[in-house]
């Protein structure tokens, strides 16, 4: 099986790829990711390809420990000398790379930190914690924190959890209005759900 680079367009064997051990990890670790934040990472790191040369695989390995790194907090900070930070979830980061590769034309390249990653993807996490704190009031308004029968609360189904998910990255400008269509039909059809059952 033959593969090509997507930076140099160097075709050979899908094995020489990972022949040499900083490939192997590298491949472990785009493994270990959630698939679309594994393949949002590929391009991210030819964001740090020099000009006139290849991405060093063990600059690779780096630069893709330090965003596992990033990811598994679970929080972003914009500037750690602010120490102020967000919720970040994995779709969030995918979103901020999606985003910085939409605008590649107008980034300084190549980059040399994770910084403006970590803030676009602050922007991301400030919008959704805000709509979450509005939610909150919303629901304090009409009584939804209280006890009771109206405001039991239920398990979240994996579909439910889906389709919050696409409702958050259109929200957050990570899908447009017809791929969120698009994956709220794939979410409709993995999980059997016809369009009259779906929120």
């Amino acid at each position: 099986m033959r593969a090509t680079c997507p930076d140099c367009g160097a075709q050979a064997h899908l094995s020489a790829f990972f022949a040499e051990d900083d490939g192997k990890r590298l491949a472990a670790l785009l493994a270990e990711m959630q698939p679309e934040l594994g393949r949002a990472a590929i391009g991210y790191l030819g964001l740090f390809k020099p000009g006139k040369s290849a991405l060093r695989l063990s600059r690779a390995v780096k630069l893709t420990q330090e965003l596992a790194a990033l990811v598994a907090a679970s929080t972003v900070c914009k500037d750690e000398r602010s120490g102020v930070r967000r919720p970040a979830t994995p779709a969030m980061w995918a979103t901020g790379i999606e985003t910085m590769l939409a605008q590649r034309a107008a980034l300084a390249l190549p980059l040399e930190t994770h910084n403006y990653l970590r803030a676009v993807v602050y922007g991301l996490a400030d919008k959704a914690d805000a709509a979450a704190e509005r939610q909150k009031e919303a629901n304090a308004r009409v009584g939804k924190h209280l006890g009771g029968a109206s405001a039991q609360t239920h398990a979240e189904t994996p579909f439910e959890r889906q389709m919050n998910w696409i409702r958050q990255m259109e929200s957050a400008g990570g899908f447009g209005a017809e791929e969120a269509q698009a994956e709220r039909a794939k979410a409709r059809a993995k999980y059997g759900v016809n369009d009259d059952d779906a929120n």
